[in-house]
């Protein structure tokens, strides 16, 4: 299951991306927008546990969001000057901001920062966004990245079997 962790001495968030293949909606021929694929969201901060569930990706919306990934990752090859990527979930659920920091660290680290709409958390009223923000690994990310690419092609070759975008991050 994909997943990231934070970065410091205690890890004290743990997110993790779920795809599933139960309500899985895919049919090679139709356009991406028109293939579903369902997802659990976990956010574990300290001691609470924040979910979405029931809710699902399309094709063309979860390739994006790994697009938005991969560019963080290679941006680093191509900068210094380290921009905001930010991805905001199908149904505005969620919303992910990634900023790579500067070098000076031991390790490369990213800037992170979730944002949870109260009102598509189990238990929770609505109106509002619960968010936090914390420092990854890029080597952390770079895996999450690659973990989510091989449960997305497991899960569409079930569905047809389409090739899934470049694998080489």
């Amino acid at each position: 299951m994909p997943k990231i962790k934070s970065y410091y001495y205690k890890l004290a968030i743990e997110l993790v991306l779920n795809l599933y293949e139960e309500g899985l909606i895919y049919e090679k021929e139709q356009e991406d927008y028109l293939n579903w694929i369902p997802y659990k969201l976990e956010l574990a901060v300290e001691k609470d546990k924040h979910v979405i569930d029931g809710i699902s990706f399309s094709l063309e919306g979860l390739k994006c969001f790994i697009k938005k990934m991969e560019y963080v990752l290679n941006e680093r090859n191509i900068s210094s000057e380290y921009e905001k990527i930010s991805y905001c979930g199908p149904e505005a659920e969620f919303e992910i901001i990634f900023q790579n920091k500067d070098d000076y660290w031991e390790d490369r680290i990213i800037d992170t920062e979730v944002w949870l709409n109260a009102s598509v958390i189990e238990m929770q009223q609505g109106g509002y966004f619960l968010g936090y923000k914390f420092n990854i690994k890029f080597e952390d990310l770079k895996q999450f990245v690659r973990e989510l690419k091989e449960k997305l092609q497991a899960l569409l070759q079930k569905g047809e079997g389409e090739e899934m975008i470049d694998n080489s991050i």
